[in-house]
């Protein structure tokens, strides 16, 4: 299944102080996104990528984890809740949210979770 716009604005409306929810690659690519007010989604994309494939290598690492799936970053003014997603590809994919700190990161967690139990746990690459 697809994830497309529709499913991520549904998972803002439900999301208490939701800023954006979007899909990236591993690579840092942009796949979807929708926001609540003006953002720069590839930027977001590509730097919550970039530190999920620092925390994939340090876990595998140092812990001999396979995978991280979750990554919580708390910033002034914005947090991003990122969590991996099983795919038909070898490309590794994840779901960004960002919140305001306000935001109830429970409430968002299992959104995020109930999103990908809805897509079957696997997430087709858009073609």
């Amino acid at each position: 299944m697809r994830i497309g716009p529709e499913l991520l604005q549904d998972l803002l409306d439900r999301v208490e102080g939701s800023l954006a929810a979007a899909i990236g690659t591993a690579d840092g690519l942009l796949v979807e996104g929708v926001r609540k007010r003006p953002l720069d989604l590839e930027a977001a994309i590509a730097e919550h990528a970039a530190l999920w494939r620092q925390a994939r290598a340090a876990y595998a690492r140092s812990l001999g984890a396979e995978e991280v799936g979750e990554l919580l970053v708390g910033g002034t003014g914005v947090v991003g809740y990122l969590r991996s997603m099983r795919t038909r590809d070898p490309e590794p994919l994840f779901l960004l949210l960002l919140l305001t700190p306000e935001a109830n990161l429970g409430q968002a967690r299992l959104a995020a979770r109930r999103l990908l139990d809805r897509a079957g746990g696997v997430v087709a690459w858009p073609t």
